[in-house]
């Protein structure tokens, strides 16, 4: 109370004090001042005493609105936009004077609400000390402007810094308040007018350690913060946790921030002051310069130079130590606001007397044709005043000088400036500053250097595949030769040759799908590389029904016949076994044209997990590969496997009705399982890793071996029976072929013996069918034999 009494005292002598000083004025120039004389930032002290001494100096200028006397009305708003609102209106409804122009007020609270209503008056109002970013909205504040520049007007420094530097990407941190988040939303769209990528926005309310980690995950090395003191402890303790400084960071942060604002005690982090003191070294504060230099600076408009403002200042407060008035920073504001409004009503009076009729000042009554002279005038007005030079924006803002500050070894220091109204606007002065420090030596990157290392198949790799799979294709093609050679021997016979030979082509197909596969654009262009991958899904998929499709129908042959239960010859033609295989194909062929139709294949560019460099972690390796990819390939690939599935439980069930069959040469039932045993642990096996896999070469290695190894040993599985079986009917007649010529009655006997192992055969052969048929109860025993038929009958019905 005490405070706020010497506070309205003290106004009242400053007030007397001009009054008489400019007593030989005409006509009085009312302004109504808004100041926080109280309240939750009591600034308004210091604001006022240098309004009042800017009020002194122009009524003492006769070159500055001659004929009328500036006469400052002001009023404690308390930092309240309710007491402000009140206490302007009281003024405005207070008809004994007329009121030019609004002054304030102080705070963004009280700003806010009047300067939303005072234009509905025709008033322009100016604040020296407002930063919130609402009020630059033209629409809710259309007669506003301000001295002091806003957070989002830092944003130039901040992009003359990124050139500097040439830093390209960045990350940003601040408190989820309105005034850091407007400034941020401003300076994300600024950035990417510049080029600028912004790896990451995070915001937080009270607790910033999981946006902190995120920071830290995203990789970004130059970090843009916006939070009050209390708020920004929590984030270097956050960040000293993770480890998210040094010198590969750089943090920039509002310059405004308090004195030793990390050293406070706080009982929210648990970091201590030596802990505060290495996470916060060397960052960088933004903030416009209230108070700059003399050196290289021009005298004001005024007439005076910082520190000649500074002396006056003093010596109307009258003590010795004016620098702990709260808001001595911004006195300076405080002063160029004033002048701000005579310069502009100086220019008004003579275009007021321009007008037809002519006016004058002294006949405004809120109108809107003087109000309108103002706004035109203030928007383009520019002169050079204590606190810097004096330009705004459209928005109202203003554009000043900026200085950059740094932490070095625990003090704040000046270490740049910037005078966005001089030359490029982006022009940063160092001369004359402190010479900014890096811990590392040299300014850090923006970001971990990303590399990227094209994946593809290893020559040595592919030439491995390649000699497998013509391997694979020499091993089928032999088989097909012994095939066909023996076609007429009654166990390859009896095993069905031509449609083994179906199932030799679709390994063929199988081993070819390797080659296919390990092809890329290392190789060829990328539209071969298409065309490959097509050529491995045709040769795959129409492999594996070509070879088990041919499996499963011998099969289902034998099935048939041996469960027939009917007196009536059952006669199984190869055609009907070729039908069979023919649909399966069919529906393979109808799949994939359906695809590449409706959905087809194109080469995609997919990157791998990130890998940092042993030696440099400011290197990221990023492998990339090209693949062949459809936008629904997860579901045509599912049917391929539906499809398949489907016919493998179609062969496993006949494997298992075909059990009992105890004739060798037709029994596969034994190798089918095997077969299809194989083929589901290489699915199980292969399916799942192929899918996560990321590395070109052991993706190809694995794919390219499961289905050399499956088709091999189906193959074997299949096929080496039969040689043996071959090979212990004609056994002697190979071995003994040198012989044959010096020993006739050798060569008889081992004749006689390969006939008489024939019918021994056949007639164990025989025997096994009557025995099928006397269980069956149905048929007699002559048309058994009837059924059995000539030994050397060449019927395909087996």
């Amino acid at each position: 109370m005490f405070k706020l009494v010497a506070c309205v005292v003290m106004v009242g002598v400053v007030c007397s004090l001009c009054e008489s000083a400019s007593s030989n004025n005409n006509t009085k120039l009312y302004l109504l001042g808004l100041f926080p004389m109280t309240g939750a930032w009591a600034g308004g002290e210091a604001l006022l005493l240098a309004s009042q001494l800017a009020v002194r100096d122009i009524n003492a200028n006769r070159h500055v609105l001659p004929g009328f006397e500036l006469v400052l009305l002001p009023k404690d708003t308390a930092c309240d936009g309710g007491k402000a609102t009140d206490a302007m209106y009281r003024e405005l409804y207070n008809r004994s004077t007329t009121k030019m122009m609004i002054l304030g007020g102080g705070c963004s609270t009280a700003t806010e609400p009047t300067a939303q209503a005072s234009h509905h008056w025709n008033l322009i109002q100016i604040s020296f000390t407002s930063t919130s970013p609402k009020l630059s909205q033209r629409e809710t504040y259309p007669r506003f402007f301000r001295l002091i520049s806003t957070l989002s007007m830092h944003n130039i420094f901040k992009i003359a810094l990124f050139r500097e530097f040439n830093w390209r990407k960045v990350a940003t941190l601040h408190e989820s308040v309105s005034l850091f988040t407007l400034s941020m939303a401003d300076f994300h769209m600024d950035a990417s007018k510049e080029g600028i990528e912004i790896l990451g926005a995070e915001s937080f309310v009270d607790n910033p350690i999981t946006q902190v980690g995120n920071i830290k995950q995203l990789g970004a090395r130059v970090i843009i913060g916006g939070f009050y003191s209390n708020m920004a402890r929590r984030v270097f303790c956050a960040a000293y946790h993770h480890q998210l400084y040094g010198p590969k960071y750089v943090w920039i942060l509002p310059g405004w921030l308090e004195k030793n604002w990390w050293r406070e005690p706080d009982d929210s982090i648990d970091c201590t002051v030596e802990q505060m003191d290495e996470a916060t070294a060397n960052y960088f504060g933004i903030d416009i310069d209230t108070l700059p230099t003399d050196n290289n600076r021009r005298p004001s408009l005024a007439g005076l130079t910082t520190s000649e403002f500074l002396k006056n200042f003093g010596a109307i407060y009258e003590s010795s130590d004016p620098e702990s008035l709260v808001g001595y920073l911004e006195t300076s504001l405080s002063y160029d606001t004033v002048w701000t409004a005579a310069l502009a009503l100086q220019e008004a009076q003579k275009q007021l007397l321009e007008l037809e009729p002519p006016r004058t000042l002294s006949d405004f009554m809120y109108d809107n044709v003087t109000a309108d002279i103002l706004f035109n005038i203030i928007s383009r007005m520019t002169f050079e005043g204590v606190s810097g030079p004096v330009k705004f924006t459209s928005s109202g803002d203003r554009l000043g000088l900026y200085v950059l500050r740094q932490l070095q070894d625990g003090e704040i220091v000046s270490t740049g400036m910037m005078d966005p109204t001089n030359g490029s606007g982006y022009d940063i002065v160092w001369d004359g500053y402190q010479s900014v420090q890096w811990q590392g030596g040299s300014p850090p990157i923006d970001f971990r250097i990303e590399r990227e290392i094209r994946q593809t198949v290893q020559p040595s790799l592919f030439t491995t595949g390649v000699v497998f799979a013509v391997a694979g294709i020499s091993l089928a093609c032999a088989l097909l030769a012994f095939n066909i050679r023996f076609r007429k021997l009654r166990v390859i016979k009896m095993s069905s040759p031509n449609i083994n030979n179906l199932m030799l082509i679709g390994g063929i197909l199988a081993y070819l799908s390797i080659i296919f596969l390990g092809i890329d654009t290392a190789m060829v262009s990328t539209e071969t590389f298409l065309w490959m991958c097509k050529a491995r899904t045709w040769c795959l998929s129409v492999g594996f029904s070509m070879a088990f499709g041919s499996m499963f129908s011998k099969t289902w042959r034998v099935h048939k016949i041996f469960t027939n239960k009917t007196a009536r010859k059952t006669a199984v033609k190869d055609f009907r076994l070729f039908s069979f295989v023919a649909s399966l194909i069919l529906v393979d062929v109808l799949l994939v044209v359906l695809w590449e139709t409706f959905d087809p294949l194109q080469a995609k560019e997919k990157h791998g997990l990130e890998q940092v460099d042993d030696e440099n972690d400011d290197i990221i390796y990023t492998p990339v590969r090209i693949m062949c990819e459809s936008a629904h390939q997860i579901y045509w690939i599912g049917s391929f496997y539906v499809i398949d599935g489907l016919l493998l439980v179609f062969g496993a069930f006949l494997a298992w009705e075909t059990r009992t069959v105890s004739i060798q040469a037709l029994n596969d039932s034994k190798f089918i399982g095997v077969c299809i045993y194989n083929i589901l642990i290489f699915s199980v096996i292969g399916a799942p890793i192929s899918f996560v896999l990321e590395d070109r070469n052991a993706l190809y290695a694995l794919v390219a071996g499961l289905i050399w190894l499956a088709t091999t040993l189906t193959l074997c599985v299949i096929f080496i029976p039969k040689i043996k079986m071959r090979n212990s009917i004609i056994p002697a007649h190979n071995r003994n072929n040198t012989m044959i010529s010096t020993n006739t009655l050798t060569q008889d006997r081992q004749i006689r013996n390969l006939v008489d192992t024939q019918k021994d055969e056949l007639q164990l052969l025989r025997q096994e069918i009557l025995q099928l048929k006397m269980v069956n109860r149905k048929l007699s025993s002559g048309r058994k034999h009837q059924e059995l038929g000539d030994p050397n009958q060449t019927d395909d019905t087996l």
